[in-house]
């Protein structure tokens, strides 16, 4: 056996996330909701956007991010709340998010989502991870 560590890790980070997706599906009946995309825009341009990607009967949103002088105009709520009709229409029965301290507590709290996790200094100190969820 050799062990490795990879400074160029794209393929083994492809590799490894395919194996494990695989090995999850085995565990999940059902199967989960389809991923997808929302991007909210004006002017025909996209100012912001969420990706949600299916684990097993809940939705995952991965990223969400708003252009800075778009923000606290709606933008961001339009984009979480088509988000969360999307999840639900695809079978979805609740959604998992994670923020940082500097990044959007106070706007998940506001739109609904529960608390259930923090880990403190991380990642840097006097910042806190928190791990939001909400019923659908």
């Amino acid at each position: 056996m050799e062990v490795r560590v990879e400074t160029t890790y794209g393929a083994t980070k492809k590799f490894v996330a395919a194996g494990l997706e695989a090995f999850n599906r085995h565990h999940q009946t059902g199967g989960a909701p389809k991923s997808f995309a929302v991007t909210v825009r004006e002017d025909d341009d996209a100012r912001g956007g969420l990706v949600a990607e299916g684990v097993g009967r809940w939705m995952v949103f991965t990223l969400l991010w708003v252009e800075d002088q778009y923000r606290r105009r709606g933008f961001g709520t339009s984009l979480l709340r088509t988000a969360e009709a999307e999840s639900k229409k695809r079978g979805a029965v609740g959604v998992l998010v994670d923020t940082y301290s500097f990044q959007a507590p106070a706007f998940y709290r506001k739109n609904g989502y529960a608390a259930y996790g923090q880990v403190d200094d991380f990642p840097e100190a006097g910042m806190t991870w928190f791990r939001f969820k909400k019923a659908l």
